[in-house]
């Protein structure tokens, strides 16, 4: 296993303490072949935490599609890549937190959630009749809910418990979200007409920000279970400056088996590229990475020169 960093390949930085491998998870690794930029199609969406973007994934072509003063974030494409849902702050994190849906153009934005709870977290179902989000509007733990993108039938899923930051399955019968019940979040996935829940990591530390691949087989997520402060001492860890705040990115089987890790490079939330092939990462950079944790290759975006992050998505459109 390689490290790059600015001066190029290096070996991985890590210490051993107490006969303990210790890794440096702000480290960019390669490992085998690095993507090539021109297999890559289709525009990746990004933010700064203030401002919602697009571009192409070779960096041209850059939109900005949010311009108002406040924060504005976590962009999320429709399935024919023609609307962008978001998470508008402009009030200030979690004082009013709306949703909304704007052309991918940035014209016409409009609120969908409209009501003086906090809403957000929006997920498009494949089908781009639904966007699903998170609301704490009937008071106590956030609750999932329904809306079309017009803003119209707005409806509460059967969900019981803690719904967070959702992922609809391909068929649209299933959702990923994060829950928790205690101090961790783990990854669930239940029935959107029953409600019925199913947790499928129970792993040291949170896992959350489910990610369902395009073929609906695999969910991909990020996890603390690497950080030095989580995982067992007779395992190696990594940490990137914050006790207990590392997370990286596994993928596991859609029913939760054959959990297993990409990179141990930070990584705290993923999106899938349309046809599956790769990993959108969002961590100290935003970096694309084959789902066996070959290929890491960095994007970056003409006229921005610093790293880009952010909640990222990725359309064909």
């Amino acid at each position: 296993m390689l490290a790059c960093s600015d001066d190029g390949p290096s070996s991985p930085e890590t210490t051993t303490t107490n006969e303990r491998l210790e890794g440096d998870g702000t480290r960019a690794l390669l490992v085998g072949e690095p993507i090539e930029l021109a297999e890559l199609s289709g525009r990746i969406a990004f933010d700064d935490y203030e401002d919602v973007y697009t571009m192409r994934p070779d960096g041209t072509d850059v939109h900005r599609i949010t311009a108002q003063p406040g924060a504005e974030f976590d962009g999320a494409f429709s399935p024919d890549g023609r609307s962008v849902v978001y998470r508008d702050s402009r009030r200030g994190i979690n004082e009013d937190d709306e949703i909304y849906v704007t052309g991918a153009d940035g014209t016409g934005a409009r609120n969908l959630s409209n009501d003086p709870a906090n809403d957000w977290g929006p997920a498009w179902s494949a089908d781009g009749e639904w966007v699903a989000f998170s609301s704490d509007r009937d008071g106590g733990a956030l609750a999932g809910y329904l809306v079309r993108p017009d803003g119209t039938d707005l409806v509460k899923l059967p969900i019981e418990g803690w719904f967070e930051y959702p992922s609809f399955s391909p068929d649209g019968t299933k959702i990923a979200y994060m829950s928790h019940a205690g101090a961790d979040y783990d990854v669930f996935v239940a029935d959107v007409r029953t409600g019925k829940a199913t947790q499928l990591t129970d792993a040291p530390g949170s896992d959350g920000w489910p990610a369902w691949s395009p073929d609906g087989r695999t969910i991909a997520f990020a996890s603390e279970r690497d950080d030095c402060t989580r995982a067992p001492r007779d395992q190696a860890c990594w940490s990137s400056g914050d006790p207990g705040e590392h997370h990286d990115i596994w993928v596991m089987d859609a029913d939760g088996s054959k959990q297993r890790r990409v990179t141990p490079e930070a990584g705290q939330f993923v999106a899938w590229s349309p046809d599956g092939g790769s990993l959108l990462v969002s961590g100290r950079a935003l970096y694309v990475i084959r789902p066996d944790g070959t290929g890491r290759l960095e994007l970056r975006a003409e006229g921005m020169p610093l790293a880009l992050g952010g909640l990222p998505d990725w359309t064909a459109g």
